[in-house]
């Protein structure tokens, strides 16, 4: 059985992969928000929000908020912040891939999915950093800001 390689950073590079991995989940939001408004109001730009926008944001929030996230969580292992995070980047991917491949046209509910899975994105990294602060765990340590 294989074991994930262990990834050791330093507490400054965790702490910028999440506050980038969060920053990124909340740009996905803002453009899931935005898009039906500039598709109608300016029509001329509406190329530029285009599914391979969508596509750069969710490749480039897999590997960082990936690098934000478990640093961080292998200290206290939170399952539940675990499947958060993997049921918000199956959530994201599955809205990218699905809708684009087999439900063009029902852009309403793709925003609203995929905004669902920004937002959970950020909100677990962000509660996974919190539970840094609070966790009593003896067997390990943390490191504050």
């Amino acid at each position: 059985m294989s074991r994930l390689p262990i990834i050791r950073m330093q507490l400054t590079e965790q702490t910028f992969f999440s506050r980038l991995s969060i920053i990124l989940s909340s740009l996905c939001v803002i453009h899931c928000l935005s898009v039906p408004f500039v598709i109608i109001l300016l029509p001329a730009v509406a190329g530029f929000f285009s599914s391979t926008l969508e596509s750069i944001f969710i490749l480039s929030v897999i590997p960082i908020s990936f690098f934000g996230f478990y640093p961080i969580w292998k200290k206290h292992k939170n399952h539940l912040l675990m499947a958060g995070y993997v049921a918000s980047l199956l959530l994201m991917i599955g809205t990218h891939v699905g809708f684009h491949a087999l439900y063009n046209g029902l852009h309403f509910i793709e925003t609203l999915l995929m905004f669902a899975g920004a937002f959970l994105l950020g909100y677990v990294i962000y509660k996974n950093n919190k539970h840094t602060h609070v966790c009593k765990n003896p067997h390990h340590e943390h490191h504050h800001d």
